[in-house]
């Protein structure tokens, strides 16, 4: 396909002239022929004055002062949305007039990249798992804009969601463009999963059905590739973070109430059966709202061998502990004089062989009420987790010694002198 003329031409210098969709086919036709994502295409095509042959010509021949990022180059498209949206219209319309907003003067807001906002480099693996609460109808625009920006400013690697409906998935789609989204249903309310397409390459997806659910309750399971290299030519460095690392990820809403724990922990046992039948080099990521005890974690035997509570991995912090809190989190209308709060919200890891991912630490979001509706994003906190590779602080800490070594020795300002 050729190029739109007005990008090529000699006195094309910026993407002033362009209407989005221009610019969108430009980056599209960029990431098709270098494999690249859609946000390196923008980069390149950015500082060439969206000329694509120029963009093609710096991509394959940087110079040498540049910092790039080498990500996985198979990346599968990214389908447009099937849902049925004849649901809640009132709600739908509401959503999508804030998108036409965002759009209106041609800008790129609705993408939740923003036009100047370059790629951030996180250390480590970063998953974010959060119940955003769309059953709740009431100040649904605010709080869904409130998790977008959430998401789009932590930057997760994976993000897993749960009680999502068919308008929230399509505004989260749309708002935050730089993942891949997945969704397990598309009717009344399912879990979504967000890949970030500049570190994870998507493999495949299945849906396991619980056979005997009462509320619409399933497990996604997704597999996929986390890893990328920075490469710093100006400094003649070359820092692999994590290499390759295959990645088993696995969301669920498991049945909620105290009166479904039978049915809760037919599903727990067949999720932790799916745990176990993965293969070794996977690292397996299991999280969402799990609606749990740990007395139903014990009466199905526990864990599996090989198989960790991302929370008691972290040293059990008190701070992180109750997701779900009625007597901090005031969304709803609890009329009841007894306030209580429950570790609904958990992430299991079952490490790989050899072990490539291990738990660093866990923190709450969307603790801060929101300026307009003054309610919280959701009835339940999110739960951010950070990875690390498992020899990272030993890694590190080398990197220190060297350094004081050489400030000792000298070898730091001989080698300067050198070159």
């Amino acid at each position: 396909m050729e190029p739109a003329p007005s990008a090529q031409g000699p006195g094309a210098t910026s993407g002033q002239d362009l209407v989005p969709q221009e610019r969108r086919q430009l980056q599209l036709e960029f990431s098709e022929i270098t494999g690249s994502t859609l946000d390196r295409a923008r980069f390149y095509l950015l500082k060439n004055g969206w000329r694509l042959q120029d963009s093609i010509n710096d991509y394959y021949d940087p110079s040498e002062e540049e910092v790039i990022d080498v990500t996985p180059a198979v990346q599968a498209p990214v389908p447009s949305s099937t849902l049925d949206t004849s649901q809640d219209v009132h709600t739908s319309s509401r959503i999508s007039s804030e998108r036409d907003l965002d759009t209106a003067d041609g800008s790129e807001q609705a993408t939740g990249t923003g036009k100047n906002q370059s790629e951030p480099v996180t250390p480590g693996f970063t998953l974010l798992t959060w119940n955003i609460n769309g059953l709740d109808q009431r100040n649904i625009l605010e709080r869904t804009k409130a998790v977008c920006n959430t998401i789009n400013s932590l930057y997760p690697d994976v993000v897993f969601l749960q009680e999502v409906i068919p308008q929230t998935f399509e505004y989260i789609e749309a708002k935050c463009d730089r993942y891949k989204a997945i969704a397990s249903g598309t009717e009344q309310y399912f879990t979504a999963m967000l890949l970030r397409k500049s570190s994870i390459t998507f493999i495949s997806q299945n849906i396991q059905p619980f056979p005997t659910t009462r509320m619409m309750r399933n497990l996604l399971i997704v597999k996929a590739m986390f890893g990328s290299v920075l490469v710093c030519l100006k400094t003649t460095l070359l820092m692999a973070r994590f290499g390759s690392v295959p990645l088993c990820l696995m969301t669920s809403h498991l049945e909620s109430t105290k009166d479904h724990a039978a049915e809760r922990k037919r599903q727990l046992q067949q999720v932790l059966q799916t745990v176990m039948q993965q293969d070794q080099t996977n690292t397996v990521i299991v999280g969402g709202d799990l609606n749990l005890r740990d007395t139903e974690v014990a009466a199905v035997g526990g864990l599996p061998a090989g198989t960790v509570d991302f929370w008691e991995a972290c040293g059990s912090p008190l701070q992180f502990k109750f997701t779900w809190d009625v007597s901090k989190n005031d969304n709803l209308d609890w009329q009841l004089k007894f306030r209580p709060k429950c570790r609904f919200d958990r992430v299991y890891v079952r490490s790989s062989r050899p072990d490539q991912l291990a738990p660093e630490s866990i923190k709450f979001v969307g603790t801060d009420r929101l300026e307009g509706c003054r309610r919280f994003p959701s009835d339940h906190w999110g739960l951010l987790c950070k990875f690390v590779k498992p020899c990272g602080r030993q890694v590190q800490q080398n990197l220190e010694q060297t350094d004081v070594s050489d400030n000792k020795t000298g070898n730091r300002a001989k080698r300067a002198r050198t070159t």
